[in-house]
């Protein structure tokens, strides 16, 4: 019975201990992503349970998904990315959000929404795979400004956007 009793306090412990420690990234579920085409047609993909944040920070959204990613920076160069499942420090969390805007069950457009925390302007890339042509293509985007939101639209059918290169620059004066 003693030799119970300190084999469960050992376990609730470590139970307890790894809990503090969550080394897991957050990522995304496994899902089917369905995306409206036309009125009778939509293009469905199972999504496979994966990183938002690549090794390289590049981050991948499919249409409906939002992520929070927190950023470590120092004098404006971004050392690490990392999405985390909420906001817990607002001032080095940027929010990303790519949408399909459907009427009447028909595809309207695109957009990607990227919230800027940070006082300096926030710089990326992206390249967005285009439903027509079934390949990446590189777009251009604006600078976020500090403290506000940036929004991209596309009429195009947009599978995915990968958002990569990001950098913090002071606002030209």
């Amino acid at each position: 019975m003693r030799i119970l009793f300190f084999l469960l306090i050992g376990l609730f412990i470590n139970s307890q201990h790894a809990a503090a420690q969550d080394t897991s990234a957050f990522g995304r579920p496994a899902y089917e992503l369905k995306v409206a085409v036309d009125k009778e047609s939509f293009y469905s993909q199972d999504i496979k349970a994966g990183p938002y944040v690549l090794p390289d920070n590049t981050i991948q959204l499919y249409p409906g998904e939002t992520v929070y990613v927190e950023i470590e920076q120092e004098n404006g160069v971004i050392k690490k990315m990392q999405a985390v499942p909420q906001i817990r420090d607002a001032a080095k969390t940027i929010t990303i959000s790519f949408t399909q805007d459907v009427k009447g069950k028909v595809h309207s457009m695109m957009m990607l929404k990227v919230t800027n925390p940070f006082v300096q302007q926030l710089v990326y890339k992206v390249s967005i795979y285009l439903y027509s042509q079934k390949k990446w293509v590189s777009t251009d985007v604006w600078p976020v400004e500090p403290g506000v939101a940036g929004i991209e639209t596309w009429q195009d059918i947009i599978i995915s956007v990968g958002l990569g290169d990001w950098t913090l620059q002071k606002n030209p004066s």
